[in-house]
């Protein structure tokens, strides 16, 4: 039986190391702050589609997501303010949490997006309209099936179900 462990044969460190340089993590920080202003943006030209279509549900939903995303888009920016005085200290633990925080900031915000879209019922794998293509096989007979022919009715009478006539 195994003896059980203590506290000293533990290990509770975070062995993972940022694999991004400080301008690497300066540079994707931006591109998400960027992007998080298009999802915006987006998110914005939705909710005017939806006062247009005189929606009040969807009106509602797609402005309750962007309350959501510009609350978000505000912490990213506070999150960006200390991402860069923690790379002006040179803390590189801070410097980590504040590029994490921001990274699970832009995937919300994605989502937000998202879901806005699908407020307004827009699904983001429309590729255009269903086109059907029909190969007809010239072997197969061309009766038309909507007109059957004259049933052949085999009438005999059948036999007498008695003796007495």
């Amino acid at each position: 039986m195994p003896s059980p462990a203590t506290a000293a044969d533990v290990d509770i460190s975070v062995g993972q190391k940022p694999t991004l340089t400080v301008e690497e993590m300066i540079n994707q920080s931006r591109q998400y702050q960027q992007g998080m202003g298009q999802v915006i943006q987006r998110i914005q030209t939705l909710q005017e589609t939806a006062r247009k279509q005189k929606d009040i549900i969807k009106l509602n939903c797609v402005s309750d997501k962007l309350v959501q995303a510009k609350v978000n888009a505000s912490i990213a920016d506070q999150a960006m303010t200390s991402l860069q005085e923690n790379v002006a200290k040179s803390d590189e633990g801070g410097r980590t949490h504040e590029f994490t925080r921001l990274t699970i900031i832009n995937q919300k915000v994605t989502v937000l997006g998202a879901e806005a879209e699908n407020c307004i019922g827009e699904d983001l794998t429309f590729v255009g309209a269903t086109r059907i293509d029909v190969d007809i096989n010239p072997n197969i007979p061309r009766d038309d099936p909507t007109q059957p022919g004259t049933p052949v009715l085999d009438v005999q009478r059948p036999p007498a179900a008695s003796i007495f006539k």
